[in-house]
């Protein structure tokens, strides 16, 4: 399993495919779409409800991207193997 960085905030970890994942946790208002989205990858904090990374690699990239588009707040980043973001 990938390595999952954690602070006050944000939650980032790299796929094995190269693609970085970064949840905002300022932004978060944990809403929690992005957990329904991609289940695995994403898990909501105990202590706050707030997005954070469980395994980066635990859902498709697509369904990955899917979670960050379903954020109301835009606090999930998705940038691939070179830095590009692709999104927001």
């Amino acid at each position: 399993m990938s390595k999952v960085t954690t602070t006050e905030s944000k939650s980032e970890a790299v796929r094995k495919d190269g693609h970085t994942i970064t949840v905002d946790l300022d932004k978060c208002i944990s809403a929690g779409p992005c957990s329904i989205a991609a289940p695995l990858t994403f898990l909501l904090r105990d202590s706050d409800g707030k997005a954070i990374i469980s395994d980066p690699d635990g859902d498709t990239l697509d369904a990955v991207m899917e979670a960050a588009r379903s954020c109301p707040v835009l606090a999930i980043i998705i940038k691939d193997k070179t830095g590009k973001q692709l999104f927001p």
